[in-house]
């Protein structure tokens, strides 16, 4: 039997501790990117329910590494101050907000198909 992607996003955001819909389009991103590598690498039509959490746990490893920030981002504390002295004053500058990453790269998810080879390969079929 094979798994489908919603089962696999409800399992990250309920493992990752992300209540809601509103991070679900950015999951399914990885979900598709690492399931596609999944079925490349070991060669397969769809995939196992023993890689079931092999998948998850990729996922989830590859979103911490590229999307922690967007996932759970740090709490905003704005402080407006001016320090003046004689004819000089200094304002606060905000930092520039982060650039968000709106798709997988392509050396994280090498990294992270390459650190799950071992139990890849015991589902991987060889082709000839």
């Amino acid at each position: 039997m094979a798994i489908n992607a919603t089962e696999i996003i409800v399992i990250v955001k309920a493992k990752m501790g992300l209540p809601g819909n509103e991070h679900d389009a950015l999951i399914g991103l990885y979900v598709d990117e690492i399931g596609q590598r999944i079925l490349n690498y070991c060669n397969l039509s769809e995939i196992p329910d023993g890689l079931k959490y092999t998948w998850v746990a990729m996922v989830s490893v590859a979103l911490t590494k590229e999307q922690s920030s967007v996932l759970f981002p740090a709490p905003v504390v704005e402080e407006a101050f001016e320090i003046s002295i004689g004819d000089t004053s200094v304002k606060q500058v905000k930092n520039p907000a982060a650039q968000v990453l709106v798709r997988p790269s392509v050396a994280i998810i090498d990294a992270v198909v390459f650190d799950y080879q071992g139990e890849l390969n015991s589902y991987r079929k060889l082709r000839w």
